[in-house]
């Protein structure tokens, strides 16, 4: 993630998914924030929920909390956790990720750091990795394996993949095949989409133990979803 996108439409919808997860499961959460250098570009100021009422609707406080953000100067981790956005408690991991060659630790101080948590926000810049990335790129994308090692330990993992420039419920399969396949064994994984642009999905990973706890509260998750033009906005897709 970029710090200029804290608070931003994209922000609204995953800041509630675990916000829900923790009301609804009494999880404690975790949050590798993928930190990576920002762009130097005008984009991520999507935040036009914050003045229609159907966004207000799903969780007001948040929304409250979340308008600080508009100002860029608050768009810091200190501002953010003082803020009280997520539940009490919550792990923090903000080391920016390292280049090839360091990642490795970088990801095994990340496991150290958030090894008491219950589930993981993974908040990659773009998603999983890809064939085309590069040795500059691959900072803003997860590997499969550290999506991996999350789930061998047990723990609930949400993680982020943006659908540009594709089918949203097409790339979303994609990713969760090679997800499933990588960790090499029956983990489950369910698919939520955000319908903002562009489309965000958010990929929920367990044990098959955890499959119904889970599963659940992604129904739930659902049903609160606003809905506009006959369509919600925030869907289940697998």
């Amino acid at each position: 993630m970029q710090l200029r996108y804290l608070g931003d439409s994209h922000d609204y919808i995953e800041l509630f998914l675990l916000r829900h997860f923790h009301g609804i499961l009494h999880c404690r959460l975790g949050v590798n924030w993928y930190l990576t250098e920002p762009e130097d570009n005008d984009d991520g100021e999507q935040r036009h929920y914050l003045n229609e009422p159907e966004w207000e609707r799903l969780d007001r406080e948040l929304l409250h909390k979340l308008r600080a953000f508009q100002k860029r100067e608050n768009r810091t981790f200190a501002v953010f956790e003082s803020a009280g956005v997520l539940p009490a408690g919550t792990l923090y991991y903000k080391s920016k990720v390292s280049p090839r060659g360091r990642r490795q630790l970088w990801h095994e101080c990340a496991m150290e750091s958030l090894k008491l948590a219950d589930l993981i926000f993974l908040d990659q810049d773009n998603g999983f990795q890809v064939n085309s990335m590069t040795a500059r790129t691959e900072p803003k994308y997860a590997l499969y394996e550290e999506a991996v090692e999350y789930l061998k330990l047990g723990k609930i993992i949400v993680a982020i993949q943006f659908a540009r420039q594709c089918k949203p419920i097409q790339r979303g399969n994609e990713v969760r095949d090679k997800l499933l396949l990588s960790v090499g064994s029956s983990r489950i994984c369910r698919i939520v989409r955000g319908r903002v642009a562009p489309n965000i999905l958010f990929l929920v990973a367990s044990t098959p133990a955890l499959a119904g706890e889970v599963g659940s509260a992604l129904e739930t998750f659902e049903a609160k979803s606003p809905i506009l033009r006959g369509r919600r906005r925030v869907e289940l897709i697998e």
